[in-house]
């Protein structure tokens, strides 16, 4: 499983350190800027590809936004599998959260510590 994060963001690089803590071994999570010429081949003319968002790549199908957080956590240790119920909530909902959360990604929570 490939993570795709924007690699100037402080937050995201600090989620990306959670989300590599709380799932299990595997999970290759690179920069934008760091993705190789081939995925760039195969994936940039998706659709979904050109959405400011983390992508995540698995099992050949691209996923964005909330959705690509719920394929991630689908790799979560036994302690962070109960963190998967939040995603029953409809996609619409998860969607609007994720973008507010991205919106304001670069203000104070930003600066956390990494």
């Amino acid at each position: 499983m490939l993570v795709i994060i924007d690699g100037d963001c402080a937050f995201c690089q600090w989620a990306s350190k959670l989300l590599g803590k709380l799932c299990r071994p595997g999970l290759e999570i690179i920069p934008l800027a760091g993705v190789s010429p081939d995925v760039l081949d195969i994936w940039s003319s998706e659709a979904h590809w050109t959405v400011d968002s983390i992508k995540v790549i698995s099992e050949g199908k691209l996923y964005i936004k909330s959705q690509a957080i719920a394929e991630v956590m689908r790799t979560a240790r036994w302690f962070a599998q109960p963190l998967r119920l939040f995603f029953l909530l409809p996609e619409a909902w998860l969607d609007r959260g994720y973008d507010w959360v991205a919106r304001n990604r670069k203000s104070q929570a930003c600066e956390l510590p990494l």
